[in-house]
């Protein structure tokens, strides 16, 4: 894979700096339009002057059990959110090897991870019981127990759309699956039934349908999306996946500084962009209950993301969390990949925001969402 040319570069800055917005709301219910999201305020004004209850967080999951895992595997596949160090490994412009990416991280060392810390699927794999740490499945020499565990294939500015992954260098979804093909002959071919395959990518997706005006209206490019995340979830139950969760799309906005860049952006692509979001994870839900229904002895899982980071956002203090909306590190707008760097001023408390650089949140933001989403969807799964 080429290096991306300075116009290639510029394009993925232009994707990357966009942000998960403020303005949110929850998806529609089943069978409805999603509505166009508007502005939420963090707390409901009180009736009649009366004092409002404090805010609460979703219950956080209690200890597993001791004994086994019931996931004694965790296979991870899709973006940045995702990926623990693949793109050290491949040739493109969009990495996190480098401070001060790692900052919080065992030992204080950027690994690649876009984070403070670590991510989401190190977070789950924990919270699981699996292991600690996820390793990227193109890092060298990589143990058999270690292979056996678990590993991710996902690649940061990856996308369902080829386009997307084109224009950040990024290892497609037909790609991650040829790797997955691989790392089954590895550890000999057969995987526990029980092992846990998760599917998190689309936010790229839709950044760039609007960054770069591609032409597709915006529910045939939610088709498109959804098309090929069914054919993906389709394609990992073909090769043998029990277990298969889908993570929908999060709210994604616009920073400031996109605005400023690609100065042609309506006012309103934050609302453009979550109604895409809101679309997309409407029909892959529609998508993947038909898709259950055809594959018996396969349990397929629908995440709703988006409930969850809205509330997050629009309820900072219900999470013991200061800021919600600027990035941790860098300069306001301009914080992600080689903008967050080594001059880049730094928060004082990343455990107090959400968002580590202006698109990934902090190891804290990330414990936060897992912990609702463990709590929600895996809990009582047997």
């Amino acid at each position: 894979m080429a290096l991306a040319t300075v116009s290639g570069v510029i394009s993925a800055l232009l994707v990357i700096l966009a942000g998960v917005a403020a303005t949110a709301q929850p998806p529609p219910a089943v069978g409805g339009p999603p509505p166009v999201p508007s502005p939420v305020p963090a707390t409901p004004p009180p009736a009649g002057g009366a004092t409002p209850p404090p805010a609460v967080g979703p219950p956080k999951p209690p200890p597993l059990p001791a004994g086994p895992p019931k996931f004694p595997a965790l296979l991870a596949f899709g973006d940045s959110v995702a990926d623990t160090g693949n793109n050290n490994h491949i040739r493109t412009f969009i990495r996190a090897n480098f401070p001060p990416y790692g900052k919080n991280f065992p030992g204080h060392k950027p690994t690649g991870r876009f984070c403070d810390g670590k991510v989401s699927v190190d977070l789950l794999a924990s919270a699981l019981g699996v292991k600690e740490l996820v390793p990227p499945y193109l890092k060298r020499d990589l143990s058999i127990e270690e292979l056996k565990t678990g590993v991710t294939f996902a690649s940061a500015g990856n996308g369902y759309d080829n386009a997307t992954c084109r224009t950040m260098s990024a290892l497609t979804m037909e790609r991650q699956l040829q790797l997955f093909e691989e790392y089954k002959q590895k550890v000999g071919g057969t995987i526990p039934d029980k092992a846990l395959y998760i599917v998190v990518t689309g936010s790229n997706d839709i950044v760039e349908h609007f960054t770069f005006a591609d032409g597709i209206t915006e529910p045939r490019y939610a088709e498109i999306m959804v098309e090929r995340a069914i054919a993906f979830v389709q394609s990992l139950a073909d090769l043998g996946a029990k277990r298969i969760a889908l993570v929908g799309a999060p709210p994604v906005g616009c920073l400031p500084s996109q605005r400023m860049i690609a100065g042609g952006l309506k006012k309103q692509c934050a609302t453009d962009r979550n109604q895409l979001a809101l679309l997309f994870n409407h029909r892959v839900g529609q998508e993947m209950a038909k898709l259950g229904a055809r594959l018996p002895g396969v349990t397929l899982v629908n995440i709703d993301l988006y409930t969850i980071f809205a509330d997050v956002v629009h309820r900072p203090e219900a999470y013991g969390l200061k800021n919600t909306h600027d990035a941790c590190c860098g300069y306001i707008g301009l914080a992600a990949a080689v903008l967050c760097n080594f001059a880049s001023p730094l928060c004082k408390e990343p455990s107090s925001y959400l968002f580590w650089d202006s698109y990934h949140p902090t190891e804290n933001g990330y414990k936060i969402l897992i912990d609702a989403i463990v709590a929600k969807y895996f809990r009582f799964m047997h």
